[in-house]
């Protein structure tokens, strides 16, 4: 009696410790193919597909999360388009839009009735593991795509895992899955052959949460809302930039700020010298990757840029330096392309001491006509009262709050100093 009772209890202890059994991309294809679905925007008037891309059962069995840039023709035109489904099988069906998270291009779309059982969310796997996406590549059916698990890029702000498998246009939006069917992200984006970026779950897993009580309403402004999600984000990153500690370079007679995060990375950018120029230029350009989609337009937001420049000569006399240099620096606001979704861009000029040293300063503001409260915020500061040298500073931040900007730009200002 007591060894048949000792054998069950190995059995059962067995069967609870034993590991679930890894799947091949056949398994796993088998496994999701019926909560997989393509996603579509339609044109309520022609009913023909104005965008398209994938979608995955989560939450409650009735919900499809999906990439946000797959359906934000919604948010510009929502009386014109409306949101749908086609599963794997041909069942079609309308959805809604209930909850969105911008910065990280997701967003949540519900049913009327139950799609079938929820995906279930995992932790991203080791560096180097096998991970599977699926999707609907092309408009050609549903697909699987093998790569491997690349980890989060830092310089993404921690929202980007890199997939070494091929992402192609329509699987923006499916699950990418480790070997045990679990979801572990969202197919995002590709940059070039078996480069590809797939959002984490647990930014997924943190909208579901949220919109149990966030859920949105018919009446809902859309456009204010992804302005307020922006702006939010923007602001986070800002604060993280300010707390941050700060790597100084050197540029001829400055030391200034170098990279300044994690997600700024800087170039030498420098004209090559020759017998011929009169003058020497030297410039060093950083900038982030942290590029969030805004709209169907294709318009991104998020960046922020900034730029040196140091030019001098020993041959050019002091009016034709000054004609040279003041033609640069005006180029740096001039040259900026203007955008159809914002207002052009509104300036003041002021001279202020910087390191003991004078500099003419430009502040400009430029708002986005349709989402309240966002501005493109352009700064450049030149240095004044030298015959043979110069040195302007550019920095550039894109859908921000103006006020937010400023005390990183009085940062950067206090941590530029002349070295004689």
């Amino acid at each position: 009696m007591h060894q048949s009772l000792f054998a069950v209890f190995l059995v059962v202890l067995f069967a609870v410790a034993a590991p679930a059994a890894a799947l091949d991309s056949k398994g796993i294809y088998q496994l999701n193919q019926d909560r997989v679905v393509q996603v579509r925007v339609l044109n309520r008037e022609t009913g023909k597909k104005s965008s398209i891309g994938s979608g995955f059962i989560v939450g409650d069995g009735r919900q499809l999360a999906t990439n946000y840039h797959v359906i934000s023709q919604i948010v510009l035109e929502p009386e014109l388009f409306y949101i749908s489904y086609i599963s794997n099988d041909g069942t079609e069906g309308e959805l809604t839009l209930e909850a969105l998270d911008v910065a990280h291009d997701l967003a949540l779309l519900g049913a009327e009735q139950s799609l079938g059982d929820a995906i279930q969310m995992s932790p991203l796997p080791p560096r180097g593991a096998p991970i599977f996406a699926m999707g609907n590549p092309l408009d050609l059916g549903l697909s699987i795509a093998v790569g491997t698990n690349g980890g989060i890029l830092n310089q993404t702000d921690d929202s980007r895992i890199l997939f070494s498998g091929s992402l192609n246009p329509g699987m923006s939006g499916g699950p990418t899955f480790n070997e045990l069917g679990e979801a572990i992200g969202i197919n995002v984006a590709t940059a070039r052959n078996d480069i590809s970026f797939i959002v984490p779950s647990r930014f997924l897993t943190e909208l579901i949460e949220r919109s149990a009580t966030e859920s949105y309403t018919d009446n809902v402004d859309l456009k204010a809302e992804v302005a307020r999600q922006v702006i939010a984000y923007e602001d986070r990153y800002i604060e993280q930039l300010l707390a941050g500690d700060w790597q100084e370079l050197n540029l001829r007679q400055f030391q200034l700020p170098g990279v300044i995060s994690p997600t700024v990375r800087c170039w030498d950018n420098s004209a090559k010298l020759n017998a011929v120029a009169r003058y020497k230029r030297y410039q060093i350009r950083c900038a982030n990757q942290n590029h969030v989609y805004l709209d169907a337009n294709n318009h991104f937001v998020g960046r922020l840029s900034y730029e040196y420049y140091w030019l001098e000569s020993d041959e050019l006399n002091p009016i034709q330096f000054y004609n040279l240099y003041e033609s640069l620096n005006k180029d740096q606001i001039e040259t900026k392309p203007g955008r159809e979704i914002a207002s052009n861009f509104n300036c003041e000029t002021w001279f202020i001491e910087v390191s003991m040293q004078e500099m003419k300063s430009n502040l400009c503001r430029r708002e986005y006509l349709d989402y309240p409260g966002m501005s493109d915020v352009l700064f450049t500061a030149a240095l004044t009262g030298h015959a043979d040298r110069g040195f302007f500073i550019t920095l550039i931040m894109t859908g921000v709050d103006f006020d937010s900007t400023l005390p990183l730009i009085q940062k950067f200002l206090e941590e530029t100093e002349w070295t004689p």
